[in-house]
Formats: structure tokens, C-alpha cells, sequence
């Protein structure tokens, strides 16, 4: 296999790298579910090769994007994570999805320390945002924990104020070998 143009990570148990198509699948059976419904779905495998490709796209554009999370040992893959910042955005978001049967072991937080590692050795980004629901406590609580801070409401494109958490600098916070 070739050598990727793009940064990858490893973590204790996740390899994160750049969309190929070989991922399509999995990423259509998360995104055509009702799982999916509070990001962007369901929608039809069409709409999910699009993302795929904007995905790779935004890599080109920006500089910096999104990563598929596979698990080290099997392959599997496990969710999303990285950066984005599309048209119009203030500043980069660190975004994540973990697919609802990975849930619960701690791969979004490992994964999103991995990314904010990654983004300030390779971007210079060192505190991105996150943009969550605050009603979702789960996901709140989690961000906090690694130190992120409730910083207001961000204005965007399209949708308006949404609820956003700056995510403290990994070399600041212990949190630097993921």
C-alpha cells in the first residue's frame, strides 16, 4: 500500500487514517440507520459516498479533515473523528462519531485525544471547538473531563448559535501521549 499524504495516528488500541473506499460500507450501514439520526442521517449510500469523498476533499482543501477509527488488533472499523471546517465556519471542529456498538469503552475519548495531539504536532491547531447539544449531558461530561470549557454560543452558517466547548491545549492539560 502506498504511504498516505496525510498524518496518521495510533493510539494504545485505534489506528486512525484518511477515507478510502474500501470504508464505504460500514460507513453507509452507520449512516443509512436511525443511529445516525443526530448527525445527518439517515440518508441513502449516495449521499454517504459523497461524504466519503468530501471527507478525502476537505483533507485537500484544508490541510487537516477527518479520520476513519479502526481498531488495531481486528480492523473493525469503529467511527469518525477529526477535524472540520466547512464553509463559512469560524475555526476548525473537533468532531467524532463512534458507531453505537463501540459505544461505551472509552474509544471516543481516546480517539479525540489522538486527534488533538495530532491536530497541534501537525496543524497548529491547539484548541479546537466542539459543537455538542448541551442537553446531551453523556457527551458534555465527557469533554469536560478533558478539559474543555464551555465557552458560549458560536454562530453558524446555516444554522445559527450552537452551543460550543473549547477543548484545552494537549501539551497544557497531561493529555499528550495518547
Amino acid at each position: 500500500m502506498a504511504k498516505s499524504l496525510f498524518p496518521e495516528i495510533q493510539t494504545d488500541r485505534l489506528y486512525l487514517r484518511v477515507g478510502v473506499p474500501d470504508d464505504l460500507d460500514e460507513l453507509d450501514r452507520y449512516f443509512s440507520s436511525d443511529a445516525s439520526r443526530y448527525v445527518g442521517g439517515p440518508r441513502p449510500r449516495s449521499a454517504s459516498w459523497e461524504a466519503l469523498c468530501a471527507g478525502v476533499g476537505h483533507w485537500h482543501l484544508r490541510g487537516f479533515g477527518l479520520w476513519i477509527i479502526l481498531d488495531r488488533e481486528t480492523g473493525a472499523q469503529l467511527g469518525i473523528a477529526g477535524l472540520s471546517q466547512p464553509d463559512g465556519w469560524p475555526e476548525p471542529e473537533l468532531v467524532w462519531v463512534i458507531y453505537d456498538q463501540y459505544s461505551g469503552q472509552g474509544i471516543a475519548t481516546e480517539a479525540i485525544q489522538g486527534c488533538r495531539n495530532a491536530a497541534a504536532e501537525h496543524f497548529g491547531i491547539r484548541r479546537p471547538i466542539s459543537l455538542l447539544r448541551p442537553e446531551h449531558q453523556p457527551l458534555v461530561k465527557m469533554v469536560e473531563r478533558m478539559g474543555a470549557e464551555h465557552i458560549g454560543d458560536v454562530e453558524i452558517p446555516e444554522f445559527g448559535p450552537i452551543a460550543a466547548w473549547r477543548h484545552a491545549d494537549p501539551k497544557k492539560s497531561g493529555i499528550d501521549d495518547a
